[in-house]
């Protein structure tokens, strides 16, 4: 006699929640090479599109971050990636008003801060590209700046987004350096920084 599984009603069938797609791709990352880390990323970054604030709060801890971190120094996980994707989730952080201190408090805010520093400082074959990938996604995910590296974000990104060529993709780029700026909570030093840039750059 013939066995066969009865069939399972759809109320059964529990589809994965955002939370549990999200978490196993990143599970996934450190068992890919870059360009399979890339295409994760962007399914990734399409399902933290359709996220609530709850669910954002939920996954975004400083667990992760340093899980980030930790991928990164054992080479597991490339730079240029890790800011592919903490760069879109500091840019939905702004767009959808959704702040989390668990940025502040990680080990990939320090990581981040120590590379924007160390690659200002460079004399020659300084890495523009990273450092304003690395400026975006600091600046979009912590408000509160110092001096130094307020200085440093402003000026690069000022100078990315005006330099950028008039493409859709150009132009989403620019409106994600724009709202990485609009993170500043220090109006008035922000304000005394476009001032400078703008004297410096068009003189």
């Amino acid at each position: 006699m013939e066995i066969r599984d009865e069939d399972k009603s759809n109320d059964d069938v529990q589809e994965l929640s955002l939370t549990d797609k999200f978490s196993k791709l990143f599970s996934l990352l450190e068992h890919c090479n870059e360009d399979e880390q890339r295409k994760k990323i962007g399914e990734m970054n399409e399902i933290i599109d359709g996220m609530n604030k709850e669910e954002f709060l939920y996954v975004f801890t400083t667990e992760l971050f340093n899980k980030m971190d930790k991928m990164i120094e054992e080479n597991k996980l490339t730079i240029e990636n890790s800011i592919l994707l903490t760069k879109y989730v500091g840019y939905c952080y702004v767009l959808k008003n959704m702040w989390s201190s668990g940025f502040n408090h990680s080990e990939l805010r320090r990581r981040f801060e120590r590379m924007i520093l160390e690659e200002e400082k460079k004399k020659e074959e300084k890495n523009e590209n990273l450092l304003v990938g690395l400026c975006e996604s600091y600046l979009s995910l912590k408000n509160l700046l110092s001096s130094e590296l307020l200085s440093i974000c402003i000026y690069y990104l000022l100078k990315a987004a005006l330099n950028k060529e008039e493409s859709e993709e150009a132009q989403k780029d620019v409106e994600m350096v724009l709202l990485a700026l609009s993170n500043i909570w220090q109006s008035d030093i922000l304000f005394s920084y476009f001032e400078h840039f703008f004297k410096n750059y068009f003189s």
